[in-house]
């Protein structure tokens, strides 16, 4: 593998010295291009929670908040260098990258996943994407709030083109690498990354594209000469790194191709079954173990005439050993428990995850847009789950206004001799993630250029999804994770998410500004009631856990003005 990414870069650095030796003299040519974008959400029970009169323990209800409004806003950047017609360089920067206003704090936003415990997976495995790091503080940063999201330079050459650098990665419709270039997103996924791209065209019209991409997605590593040699200089395996081929065919009507790879990590290792840290101390959980987790992505689009139809499906495999742990309820003097605190599951964890989406929308000259979306993303409802199935799509691909855009819901409030320990938290996240989804919208253009001679188009329309859970969402074994036999095991009440109603309005004026007002109204559904059959028989007198919060839940409104303006 060494070998391998060695000559990746000397192979990188020959063409790019034989493609900048110059031929001929050439003028630097700059462009910039970019957005403004403005955000003001307001939303009203995203925790499907109403305030409750019952009291229980030190809390009542699980009612977390009620009105939540904020507006936020982003001016992006992205200018391009022309050196010549071989090499170019590219760059992306935000500016009060969604600062909320009023704010003068710069904080990347996080990406929610449901827990009732914590779970500890150690940042050397990785995510699948990076959203960037902080901008810094405004007034005492120290930088102003500017993020340089991407820098990367492109080399074209007789045999292709090469990209090295921090770059953007997207492929398919979206679900498993997305770039975040759309106009209502968020993150974004980049990678530290050298990539060789060619293409083949057939006498047919047709061709064949083809690339080799080599990601460092996690660096534990400094320049040794910082310290002066001094300190431990870790082996490249330490790295987490991932190679990736990717193949696509293309006709006039129709493209199909995979994105397919695998991710490598030797972590500090494994010896007998028990895991050790960096300074050889015994750990609970395989907290620094290997990873080995391979991808394959499908994905085709078909289209004739205003009608398409795009389809991708994701196959995560492999194992990874990351020390999964979650924190055992703290139980007061009398009570034993067990298990370790917290309970970790060492070795090994086999990766079988499944996702997949389908879109088919038309555009149609009388001025009619409709689409159809459907989509799974297996789930685990388990903490303690030896097998990883739950991945989740990337939080950039949105199917509603709220539903697996927003984290919704309350999980119930577990409480230890009336000190609540563990809850409220939202059931799901702000991806989709453990559903099976379904549903359409119609949106209908309207040429109102006559009447505002400045504007280009206004459309109306609707959008509809509902979603269920494959796994329940909540699923807590208090026996299992206390070891105290006559606890409670809490469950959802059924496995259907519930049905979201958005209406949109969205115009276009002045040839750059878009503006989009979409409102929605979500009827929770059984996910967000809890149940508990032993809570309700009062069969958990004398025991420690003797409260669990739940409240059936309430429906959620929410409303987002954007104002996007392109230039």
């Amino acid at each position: 593998m060494k070998r391998l990414l060695g000559g990746l870069l000397l192979g990188t650095l020959g063409v790019f010295l034989i493609v900048s030796m110059p031929q001929q003299s050439h003028a630097l040519s700059f462009s910039a291009h970019g957005y403004y974008r403005l955000f003001l959400d307001w939303s009203y029970d995203l925790d499907t929670q109403k305030p409750s009169n019952i009291q229980q323990g030190q809390q009542r209800g699980n009612d977390r908040f009620g009105n939540i409004l904020f507006g936020q806003q982003r001016f992006r950047i992205e200018p391009v260098l022309k050196i010549n017609d071989n090499i170019s360089f590219h760059s992306q920067m935000d500016f009060l990258d969604n600062v909320l206003f009023g704010s003068n704090d710069v904080t990347q936003l996080s990406v929610f996943n449901p827990v009732t415990g914590t779970l500890v997976l150690p940042g050397g495995n990785g995510a699948f994407g990076v959203t960037g790091p902080e901008a810094g503080d405004v007034v005492t940063g120290g930088g102003g709030a500017v993020n340089v999201r991407r820098l990367y330079v492109d080399i074209l050459t007789p045999i292709g083109k090469f990209r090295i650098g921090r770059q953007p990665s997207n492929w398919g419709l979206g679900i498993f690498q997305n770039d975040g270039n759309g106009m209502f997103a968020k993150f974004g996924d980049t990678f530290d990354r050298l990539l060789y791209l060619g293409k083949y065209d057939f006498a047919d019209s047709s061709s064949l594209a083809f690339a080799f991409l080599a990601d460092f997605v996690f660096n534990s590593q400094q320049d040794p000469v910082l310290n002066l040699l001094e300190g431990p200089i870790p082996p490249v395996s330490r790295n987490t790194y991932q190679l990736t081929a990717a193949l696509i065919y293309q006709r006039e009507n129709f493209e199909v191709g995979t994105y397919s790879g695998i991710r490598l990590r030797d972590g500090s290792g494994l010896r007998d079954g028990t895991a050790f840290n960096a300074d050889g101390e015994e750990v609970p959980g395989a907290v620094d173990g290997d990873t080995r987790l391979f991808y394959v992505d499908l994905y085709g689009r078909w289209k004739k005439g205003p009608i398409s139809v795009a389809a991708e499906y994701v196959f995560l495999g492999g194992f990874f050993s990351p020390g999964l742990c979650i924190n055992a309820i703290s139980v007061p003097a009398g009570f034993t428990n067990p298990l370790p605190n917290p309970a970790c599951l060492d070795g090994e964890h086999d990766v079988r995850v499944n996702m997949g989406a389908l879109e088919v929308e038309g555009n149609h000259d009388w001025g009619g847009e409709w689409k159809f979306i459907s989509g799974i993303a297996t789930g685990d409802s388990s903490p303690l789950s030896s097998t990883i199935t739950q991945f989740g799509f990337r939080p950039d691909y949105d199917v509603a206004l709220m539903l697996f855009n927003m984290p919704m819901g309350t999980s119930p409030a577990i409480q230890v001799n009336g000190e609540t320990k563990l809850g409220n938290q939202p059931i799901t996240s702000n991806r989709v993630n453990n559903a099976i989804y379904t549903g359409g919208s119609y949106l209908h253009r309207f040429d109102i250029s006559g009447a505002i001679p400045q504007a280009q188009y206004f459309k109306v329309g609707a959008h509809v999804l509902t979603a269920w859970a494959p796994s329940r969402v909540i699923d807590i074994d208090f026996a299992e994770i206390t070891g105290i036999p006559t606890l409670p095991r809490v469950v959802n009440n059924s496995r259907w998410y519930g049905v979201e109603t958005d209406l949109i309005v969205e115009a276009k004026f002045f040839d750059h500004l878009i503006w989009n007002i979409t409102g929605g109204v979500f009827i929770p559904g059984g996910v967000f009631d809890i149940k508990n059959d032993d809570l309700a028989n009062n069969s958990l007198t004398g025991n420690p856990i003797n409260a669990i919060q739940f409240d059936k839940a309430s429906p959620a409104y929410a409303v987002r003005s954007t104002i996007f303006i392109e230039y």
